[in-house]
């Protein structure tokens, strides 16, 4: 990764231009900032994927069992939960640059007490990392809506979702590349590293070039609104079965009848098809206009039938099922969070707060739910996230029905 960053995500947002044109970037520099939002997306979600990927690893030498390692992770994300939270109630005016260097230098944080202290350090990390993250992500939101232009702001946000199941990968690959040789402390180590210096390259800019922070908009959090409730739900529903897809499909393929490699390849396949299918949701964006809500109801329907599928056992539905529910039911992110700063114009990172809460929330909650119920009945459980997807789709259809303050 280069230092040289865009100078577009250094300062604060700008005014726009009296005849009503953004005047804050042109295409060009709207697609370095989103590629920057990219990368930061990608390194500060890595205190809840590496230990991820590396967890029969770390469960061997800590001595863990399968349930510790889950709640290692909901503890991640309720640390996420309080930091979109906090994120919401924020009133001083920070520059956006100047948080996203200092989540990166606490990721480095987080990363590092893993490596150093194994055990208390790996629960210390998980907190303050989805803590970070939590807080992060309303930022580059409003980053993208205030410096992307209206014609692009959808592929930046289908980008910035991108990384999230993109990095899923890159750990997952890290793990037999770097852990198993050296350990995955050392993987840790390197991420820390990786992370400390992008932070701290950014901050040095933030502090030389930083301009005075502008606000047209009003300050302090948006209130309950129905419409940002009904998104925020759907988030959560959203989440809950994503992150229960990230936690059971091997196993799930596994007792359709599929061999351990076949399974894998079909959810590393199905993972990549996530990637694309955000990518793609955000260039529909783009185009669709007023329509953009029926693509956001549509991919958690096209989610809803994934997940219906993998409840019959059937092979070849399994298989169908795992590409329809990743596709859907986990691709819908980056237009989830684009309608929701789109409909709260001035206030995007306040809105994004909220639907990034009930993300957090679903990715806490969900899986732990779907393996306590997995655990008895494995076909009910897909069938409760197939509700769940229903639920979804009528929270989609329920705030596009209202109307922001």
């Amino acid at each position: 990764m280069s230092g040289a960053l865009p100078r577009t995500v250094l300062a604060g947002p700008a005014e726009p231009s009296s005849d009503g044109r953004d005047a804050r970037a042109g295409s060009g520099r709207g697609t370095g900032t989103a590629w920057h939002v990219a990368v930061v997306t990608t390194l500060t979600s890595m205190p809840v994927f590496l230990p991820g990927a590396a967890d029969s690893l770390i469960c061997r030498e800590l001595h863990w069992h399968t349930g510790t390692f889950g709640a290692l992770l909901a503890v991640y994300w309720l640390g996420s939960l309080l930091g979109a939270t906090a994120s919401r109630s924020a009133r001083a005016p920070v520059a956006p640059g100047a948080v996203v260097a200092g989540a990166l230098l606490a990721t480095a944080a987080a990363l590092a007490a893993g490596a150093a202290v194994p055990g208390a350090g790996l629960w210390a990390g998980a907190v303050l990392g989805g803590c970070v993250y939590g807080f992060s992500q309303p930022y580059t939101n409003a980053l993208l809506m205030r410096r992307c232009p209206p014609g692009v702001q959808g592929r930046a946000f289908g980008l910035k979702q991108a990384a999230v199941p993109a990095a899923t990968l890159l750990c997952s690959v890290a793990v037999p590349v770097f852990a198993v040789p050296l350990g995955w402390r050392a993987v840790f180590a390197g991420g820390a590293a990786v992370c400390g210096a992008y932070g701290a390259v950014l901050l040095a800019r933030v502090r030389r070039e930083r301009a005075p922070e502008r606000r047209s908009g009003p300050r302090g959090p948006v209130p309950w609104h129905p419409r940002l409730l009904a998104l925020a739900a759907a988030g959560l529903l959203g989440a809950a079965i994503g992150n229960s897809l990230g936690g059971f499909l091997v196993l799930t393929l596994e007792g359709d009848g599929f061999s351990l490699g076949t399974a894998g390849f079909l959810a590393a396949g199905s993972a990549g098809l996530s990637v694309l299918a955000r990518l793609g949701a955000g260039w529909l964006t783009d185009r669709a206009g007023h329509r953009t809500w029926r693509l956001l109801g549509a991919m958690f329907a096209v989610g809803t039938v994934g997940t219906a599928l993998l409840a019959g056992g059937d092979t070849a539905g399994s298989a169908v099922g795992a590409f329809l529910a990743y596709a859907g039911g986990w691709g819908w992110a980056g237009v989830l969070h684009h309608v929701a700063g789109a409909a709260y114009p001035g206030r995007e990172k306040q809105a994004t707060a909220v639907t990034q809460m009930g993300v957090s929330l679903g990715a806490a909650a969900g899986p732990f739910a779907f393996g306590r119920l997995y655990e008895q009945f494995s076909g009910g459980a897909w069938t409760l996230l197939s509700a769940a997807g229903m639920a979804a789709v009528v929270c989609v259809v329920a705030a596009r029905r209202g109307s922001p303050v």
